[in-house]
């Protein structure tokens, strides 16, 4: 049954938890130029959600999904079990990543096998050195990817501006991605996806940044990371990707 209310109280003792409250994106606006409006908001909902749901995984959808991920966790507290909150972060990315790939081979987009890691954003990463089409690898080792597939990542990162463009929001795809990441949770399947977890320490990044890198989600959220190995050039786009991010996101972060 679906249960609606203007009150926390109907939340109660809840398994998970999924955070999609925030301030719209408006046409040519930046995800990140979201982070203090929808910041204040999560303020305001997260210390509910723990009082309500303390036992809850808690997944993150708003925009920045980022930054929001990291202001969520540091306002749940120290005590706060680390990766019970984490963040959509690129699994759609991901998802329309594989299957534009497959599109242009003209194969079945379950036979490619590859990850956008990073921001879910302009600065996303796509890991070209670990792209698999069956059980081959889409480029040789050295090979930087073409125009082509340059392409089919542009698009990638374009497709949410496009849709609003077009109908001023985004609701199906990420709405199907979010319940696709609610079953591996509330099934406890174990599966691997990119989500937006805390990278201190991963290729070198140095502060509290959340970013998405593979990860073994369960019951409990995020159970482990599967480290991808990065080319050089991937893992420098990766360090200039969390400075970006930690640069918004550290004078909210500095004041929580």
């Amino acid at each position: 049954s679906i249960l609606a209310s203007d009150t926390y109280d109907v939340s109660e003792k809840s398994d998970m938890v999924v955070i999609t409250a925030g301030v719209a994106q408006q046409p040519g606006e930046t995800r990140l130029s979201l982070v203090d409006r929808n910041a204040n908001i999560l303020k305001k909902i997260m210390p509910e959600v723990i009082k309500h749901s303390p036992e809850a995984t808690i997944l993150i959808v708003s925009n920045p999904c980022d930054i929001m991920t990291a202001i969520a966790t540091k306002l749940a507290g120290p005590d706060f079990p680390q990766g019970k909150i984490f963040g959509a972060g690129t699994c759609l990315d991901t998802s329309r990543f594989q299957t534009l790939i497959a599109h242009a081979m003209d194969l079945d987009p379950r036979n490619v096998h590859g990850y956008i890691i990073g921001e879910h954003g302009d600065s996303s990463i796509p890991v070209w050195s670990s792209v698999r089409v069956g059980a081959l690898p889409l480029l040789e080792q050295g090979q930087e990817p073409d125009e082509t597939l340059q392409k089919i990542h542009k698009k990638v990162i374009d497709s949410a501006y496009e849709v609003i463009s077009l109908k001023g929001y985004t609701n199906w795809a990420i709405g199907m991605s979010t319940a696709h990441l609610c079953k591996i949770v509330l099934n406890d399947t174990r599966s691997i996806v990119p989500v937006s977890t805390c990278v201190r320490g991963l290729y070198g990044v140095e502060g509290d940044v959340f970013l998405s890198v593979p990860c073994s989600l369960s019951s409990k959220g995020v159970q482990r990371v599967a480290v991808l190995p990065l080319t050089d050039s991937e893992k420098a786009t990766f360090q200039r990707c969390a400075k970006s991010i930690w640069e918004v996101q550290k004078p909210i972060w500095d004041n929580l």
